[in-house]
């Protein structure tokens, strides 16, 4: 726990992850009907808390005769095409794919060897749309691209590489929720009318005083790491936190305490603590 009682996910992130990979128990293939351009999808789905599943190498197989690879040190599968990078780790709630983290609504999991995937996520990185009929439960998915834009056309360049360093400089060191945490407090700002409307004007914005240390003392020139580039990727997708956070301070190392004294507290994630007006 952090001070005052506050949660922190240091050692917690951890040990949910390791138990989401054996949370799942065994469940048979759901009659959730499935096809791929028009063909019954030929693998397993499954539907746990009303998510659909399906088995990553299966589905990799069946799309596009993609292999995939596994990674036991990071437990982790990267599945690839000639136009397609897509990374899938065991307890994560994205999916990397061609530099883009797709949020899905439940974990991904592992179960007897076997990694499993949200299917709506997985097919739209590799490309297909996906409709679901509410009155059969059906779904089918139709090819539309040979893969899902990566980065690089999607995003704003400038936006995606301060704000991956931003976060690398202020949380390289936290785990991926304390990134994410990051990343929602600079494009909170982004969205308000309070601060500049650009990811570089409100990490160097000095109107009110440095806002981001890392502007000053070099540490915005860092290299991000991988988890702090899917971070900016995550948050550049839409994700947020909370719509509300607009401060962070790590009390330790702070040496103004104007923000714990005049706005709200909201959460602590790590070693940052969270504010809101």
């Amino acid at each position: 726990m952090a001070k005052n009682g506050k949660r922190t996910c240091l050692s917690a992130g951890i040990a949910a992850c390791l138990a989401l990979a054996l949370a799942y128990p065994a469940r048979a293939a759901s009659d959730l009907p499935v096809t791929l351009d028009g063909a019954a999808y030929p693998g397993s789905v499954r539907l746990i808390d009303g998510t659909s599943y399906v088995a990553l190498r299966e589905f990799a197989a069946a799309a596009d005769d993609a292999a995939v690879r596994w990674d036991p040190d990071l437990s982790e599968a990267t599945a690839e095409t000639p136009a397609l990078t897509l990374r899938a780790r065991v307890g994560a709630q994205f999916l990397e794919a061609n530099g883009r983290a797709l949020r899905c609504a439940s974990r991904i999991f592992a179960e007897d060897g076997t990694l499993w995937v949200p299917l709506r996520q997985t097919s739209a990185a590799f490309g297909f749309r996906c409709d679901y009929d509410e009155g059969t439960r059906a779904v089918s998915l139709t090819r539309e691209s040979a893969a899902i834009e990566p980065a690089s056309a999607v995003y704003d360049a400038d936006a995606y590489y301060w704000l991956s360093r931003i976060i690398e400089a202020e949380a390289g060191g936290e785990c991926f929720e304390g990134k994410l945490a990051v990343g929602t407090v600079v494009l909170n700002r982004v969205a308000s009318p309070s601060y500049p409307d650009t990811v570089s004007a409100v990490i160097f914005d000095t109107q009110f005083g440095v806002q981001f240390t890392p502007t000053v003392n070099g540490a915005i020139r860092c290299t991000p790491s991988e988890d702090s580039a899917l971070a900016a990727s995550a948050c550049l997708e839409g994700y947020r936190m909370t719509t509300d956070m607009l401060y962070f301070l790590n009390e330790d190392l702070s040496s103004s305490f104007w923000v714990p004294s005049f706005c709200r507290y909201i959460t602590t994630v790590g070693n940052h603590d969270f504010y809101g007006d």
